[in-house]
């Protein structure tokens, strides 16, 4: 069985699925793990909202 990676392409990785699985490797994942990802997650979608509001304000809007 394949995997996805990014954008829902098949992946050649067997095993893996990308975005929020809650399993790696056959087991469960820590708390901490999840609470680093989550709040790494709501860093690179600050950091992203951050960046378009930068473009809005160079066209005018």
């Amino acid at each position: 069985m394949l995997g996805r990676c990014r954008f829902g392409v098949p992946c050649d990785r067997p095993g893996r699925v990308s975005g929020s699985d809650s399993r790696i490797d056959g087991g469960v994942m820590g708390s901490v793990i999840k609470k680093r990802r989550k709040r790494m997650s709501k860093k690179k979608h600050r950091k992203l909202l951050r960046r378009t509001r930068v473009q809005r304000r160079k066209l005018g809007k």
